[in-house]
């Protein structure tokens, strides 16, 4: 569907502006054929720009329901229940808060329930999404699966390595703050501060200035 929408981009809109040519018969030739080559790199850009947006925001979305889910998973888990099951209730229980979330889990656990190995459903999930949080949480568990260690337990480790890997970002972006203040405080802060501070000095000093001179 993308290469189908870009590819009807990059043709129909350098037709459009070349069939628009003759209502605007004092435009010159060369500049329609240079606006019917914008309107093509248009074309193709446009769709790109739209899909890099939207996966943006799809797995930000996804990033900000991980937490709930792992916790969720480890709840599940430890209460007795398989990875299909924790999953399948996971994904009812945060479908309200988390829909983008639930429908990959819901994905995850209609795969495992065709036939699919859990491990090679997990590894879609981790590629669909490519969210680098996943892909560690499926590495995991594709681990524990593999050498028969608890799931549970393996879920809690993971969930507190995950509060100490997001707690570590914040540290990290809190740091940056400084550091990306100073462009606005030195674009937009600092030339209002001087010209209240010393516009009324420059003024008198003008009209000082300009009555010597007189």
């Amino acid at each position: 569907m993308y290469y189908f929408i870009r590819s009807i981009a990059i043709i129909a809109l350098p037709a459009l502006v070349l069939l628009a040519y003759p209502l605007f018969p004092k435009l010159e030739l060369q500049k329609v054929f240079w606006l019917a080559a914008m309107a093509g790199l248009f074309g193709m850009i446009a769709p790109s720009y739209y899909l890099d947006k939207k996966i943006a925001r799809q797995q930000r979305l996804v990033r900000n329901g991980l937490p709930d889910m792992i916790d969720l998973l480890v709840v599940c888990t430890e209460a007795g229940l398989g990875l299909n099951a924790a999953l399948l209730r996971v994904a009812e229980v945060i479908v309200d808060v988390h829909p983008v979330l639930a429908e990959e889990l819901l994905q995850v656990s209609s795969e495992m329930r065709a036939g699919v190995d859990r491990t090679r459903a997990m590894a879609n999930l981790a590629k669909r999404t490519g969210v680098e949080d996943i892909k560690g949480l499926v590495t995991v568990l594709a681990q524990s699966m593999r050498f028969g260690t608890s799931i549970a337990l393996t879920l809690r480790i993971y969930a507190e390595e995950f509060r100490d890997k997001r707690m570590q970002k914040a540290d990290e972006e809190a740091a940056k703050l400084g550091t990306k203040m100073i462009f606005p405080l030195v674009f937009c802060i600092l030339p209002s501060f001087f010209i209240i501070a010393v516009g009324p000095a420059v003024i008198k000093a003008i009209a000082v200035f300009s009555t010597m001179g007189k």
